[in-house]
């Protein structure tokens, strides 16, 4: 099946919120900034039996209060998730999915590898999404999975903003560099985990409406590289 992701600006508001305050804001004890979040999305799915297509309509997502945050992992809790989506359902919406962040500082990994590689689902997520898949007895299921990527930059670089492939979107906030990534995931008779054709839409990045948008930068607090503060313009 082919797999359309619709995005609203509002759904997209709260991804960069809550991506942001991960990335910024140290948390707890930790005792570095940049670390990864946990999402549930919530919305609408449409399926065309004639066009072999799903349409998935996020409109709104809803923060794992209760992951274990870290800087190279997140882990949620399924009891929080199967909470959430049964009351989303009494309120008229559908869990479609999850999401989170991979947070790269300064010094972490140079823009054109986070590009390349950064910004892709890791093997430990992989090797997740085949574990979640095999909780599941239908052989049309699939999973939903977004990957919202932040990468700090020293100042800002708008010049390969836009679409890299059909799945992932290359934006800018402030001075740091951003790339949304949508991918559908079924398991196949060999028990292998598979990509199945995806396609992301996010009107309002795909018009480049953020580009004249004030937001501020992005900073290492002085003397400690590893942790993050906002400065308005």
């Amino acid at each position: 099946m082919n797999h359309i992701v619709e995005v609203t600006q509002d759904a997209l508001t709260q991804m960069l919120l809550n991506g942001f305050e991960a990335f910024v804001i140290k948390h707890g004890g930790k005792k570095r900034s940049g670390i990864e979040f946990h999402a549930s999305l919530y919305g609408d799915v449409e399926i065309n039996e004639d066009k072999g297509e799903y349409h998935n309509l996020i409109q709104f997502v809803s923060v794992d209060t209760s992951a274990k945050m870290a800087s190279g992992s997140v882990e949620s809790l399924s009891e929080a998730e199967d909470l959430k989506e049964q009351l989303a359902e009494q309120l008229g919406y559908y869990r479609l999915g999850n999401m989170h962040s991979h947070p790269y500082l300064m010094e972490e990994m140079p823009l054109d590898e986070v590009r390349k590689r950064g910004c892709l689902f890791s093997e430990g997520d992989e090797a997740y999404f085949l574990q979640e898949l095999e909780r599941y007895e239908s052989e049309d299921a699939y999973l939903l999975e977004l990957v919202l990527t932040i990468k700090q930059l020293d100042k800002q670089n708008t010049a390969r903003d836009g679409r890299i492939d059909d799945s992932v979107i290359e934006f800018s906030v402030g001075n740091c560099k951003c790339f949304l990534r949508a991918q559908a995931f079924s398991k196949n008779d060999e028990g292998e985990l598979v990509e199945e054709p995806t396609r992301l839409n996010c009107e309002y990045l795909e018009k480049f409406t953020y580009i004249s948008a004030d937001f501020g930068r992005v900073k290492a607090k002085p003397n400690r590289k590893r942790v993050l503060e906002y400065k308005p313009r």
